[in-house]
């Protein structure tokens, strides 16, 4: 930072002058001396007073660097601590995956209390940072009164750095009692249907430090997309599209869920399985329908569960299919017939139950009753008329290939019902559990191979299957060689019909043979 020049061994902040010149700049606690000032001719007393006037710009730098407040401090993705934009310090991994540890960047003439004051003050700055972005994970790690099995689980919940896939811990969680879920609620943990996580450290700063962290333990280099990812988390984004150039571990550590094509935020998955919940657990009795629900058993996808997600139809279905659920599909017709035919039932159930019958009392409302029915009387030819008359015109038939284009892709529409299974497992290399490791390479797809096991499956039959198979086709068979050999009854009327029609049948081949004999 260029100072204009004051008096004889004055300091401003970065230049430090000597007897009117400026001789070098700090940077940090490292200065950094100016070449063209640089003398052959220089004196020893004149180097032994750079010295000391140098000596003195550390102390009155260091005594300045531990009177800034926090905010004059930042810590950068690549664990390089600045003041004021400077470089003053950076962290390395230790064994303690929370408490890394600080390396000071400053010269030697750095030294002594002045030194000592330095490395205290950052040392609290790093304390202070990552006990405030990882309150919630330093709250769960310090808490006291935890039985054994809350222990346990808080001691994995800070391990994986807050996110446990519930099916992982299924024994654990089964096992703890209201009371010890309290104790955990209370301490921040979330008991969803698909994860156990701690809430707070889905937000952006949490997820900015434990990347960090990560990223020490890891000696990532290759940052590519970090920024992207956590500014779609600090703008609020609940889903993204995955990008394969991106560490897909830096997914994970912003708190989402890679499904599919796309990476869903934990808390939004788990407000997806609010709306799925009661659609799945739905009865046809008084309590209204919930969106979303078909016969209690299965749900199919609404609007609002496609717009928390942020994603269309095919999205969906990788979702859903990655959390464990399968689907069967059919046809859009038997579905909207069925939720009619629902809506139907309910509507009238609740009419039959809330409003009684009005009952027809009095003389007028017999008058009234008999003009009523002899109207409908009168209306009843007219309507048979007009539906005869258009029961007589010939249904118009589509023809040319659009026609046929249009009935084939409205044969093709269904609806897709999905239920949970239950047998799902889930893939090792996707949780956030395994944030430490690395993910391995897919094995490529062998089209061939699956080409010939299709066919080895299609030209072999089942041998569960097959004796029932080859049982029926016998039976099949039997049955119709026995409808051959019956023959009808030479007397009976059928039988003389038939000779009768055989015979006019070969009188006119011989009369159309001796016809055309004739022309020719």
């Amino acid at each position: 930072m260029d100072s204009e020049i004051v008096q004889e061994n004055d300091i401003l902040q970065d230049d430090i002058l000597i007897e009117k010149h400026k001789r070098g700049k700090f940077e940090g606690f490292r200065f950094y001396a100016n070449k063209n000032t640089t003398d052959d001719q220089t004196t020893a007393a004149q180097i032994s007073a750079e010295n000391e006037n140098l000596t003195l710009a550390f102390s009155k730098r260091a005594a300045r660097f531990c009177a800034s407040a926090n905010g004059d401090f930042t810590l950068s993705s690549d664990g390089i601590v600045r003041w004021i934009g400077q470089p003053v310090g950076q962290l390395a991994a230790t064994e303690d995956f929370l408490k890394p540890k600080l390396i000071i960047l400053a010269d030697t003439q750095l030294t002594g209390e002045a030194r000592d004051n330095v490395v205290k003050r950052l040392e609290r700055f790093i304390t202070f940072h990552f006990e405030i972005a990882l309150k919630p994970l330093f709250d769960l790690r310090g808490a006291e009164g935890l039985t054994d099995s809350t222990s346990n689980l808080a001691s994995q919940l800070v391990n994986s750095l807050g996110v446990i896939p519930r099916r992982e811990i299924a024994t654990v969680v089964k096992n703890l009692d209201q009371e010890s879920r309290a104790v955990l609620r209370r301490l921040g943990v979330r008991f969803g249907a698909f994860h156990i996580y701690i809430a707070g450290m889905l937000k952006p700063a949490p997820a900015q430090a434990v990347t960090l962290l990560w990223n020490l333990q890891n000696e990532g280099h290759d940052q590519t997309g970090l920024g992207e990812i956590f500014a779609a988390l600090s703008a609020g984004r609940t889903s993204l599209v995955v990008d394969p150039s991106y560490n897909r571990q830096f997914y994970q550590l912003a708190g989402y869920r890679i499904l599919g094509q796309r990476a869903v935020r934990i808390d939004i998955l788990e407000r997806l399985a609010n709306l799925i919940r009661p659609a799945l657990h739905w009865k046809q009795g008084n309590e209204p329908k919930p969106d979303g629900a078909y016969d209690g058993k299965s749900f199919f996808v609404t609007p609002t569960m496609m717009s928390i997600l942020g994603a269309n139809g095919t999205d969906m279905e990788e979702i859903l299919k990655g959390l464990g659920y399968q689907s069967h599909a059919i046809s859009s017709v038997f579905f909207e017939q069925n939720l009619l035919q629902n809506k139907t039932s309910s509507h009238t159930c609740t009419i039959a139950q809330d409003v009684p019958a009005a009952e027809c009392v009095g003389d007028q409302w017999q008058v009234m009753g008999i003009s009523s029915t002899q109207e409908k009387k009168e209306a009843l030819p007219t309507y048979v008329t007009q539906s005869d008359t258009l029961d007589c015109l010939p249904a118009a038939e589509p023809v040319g290939d659009f026609a046929k284009q249009k009935r084939v892709v409205a044969e093709e529409k269904v609806v897709l019902l999905w239920r949970y299974n239950h047998h799902h497992r889930l893939p090792k290399n996707n949780e956030r559990s395994g944030y430490r490791g690395q993910n391995k390479k897919s094995k490529p797809f062998k089209k061939e191979a699956n080409i010939q096991e299709n066919s080895s499956r299609e030209t072999t039959p089942h041998t569960r299957h097959s004796h029932k198979a080859n049982k029926q086709h016998s039976k099949r068979s039997n049955h119709q060689l026995s409808q051959r050999e019956k023959r009808p009854n030479p007397d009976s009327p059928f039988a003389k019909l038939a000779a009768l029609r055989d015979q006019l049948i070969r009188e006119k081949d011989k009369d159309a043979h001796t016809f055309s004999s004739k022309g020719h």
